[in-house]
């Protein structure tokens, strides 16, 4: 169950396979894209999404509420999650 959304705040945010930099990255999820926050440990923070699954630290993304959010869609492409203010 997704307890908050966030928005990531690195160009890019790493996702980790589990709470640690020593960990291996499972993927690079650019700025300003959706996060679901799953669970939080301590300073990092179990995330789901477009692509991904895994860990980030907590000083890589922002609380967004859900309000904030914008759904884009582009043919060919999935459905992208992003801040009203940076959507196009």
């Amino acid at each position: 169950m997704i307890r908050r959304h966030l928005i990531a705040t690195q160009n890019p945010t790493l996702v980790y396979a589990i709470p640690g930099e020593e960990s291996g990255i499972l993927a690079m999820v650019p700025k300003d894209s959706w996060l679901g926050e799953v669970e939080m440990q301590g300073d990092w923070i179990r995330v789901i999404g477009i692509d991904c699954e895994g860990w980030v630290k907590k000083s890589d993304v922002e609380l967004l509420p859900a309000m904030g959010l914008h759904a884009v869609w582009r043919p060919g492409k999935p459905i992208a999650y992003m801040r009203l203010s940076n959507a196009s």
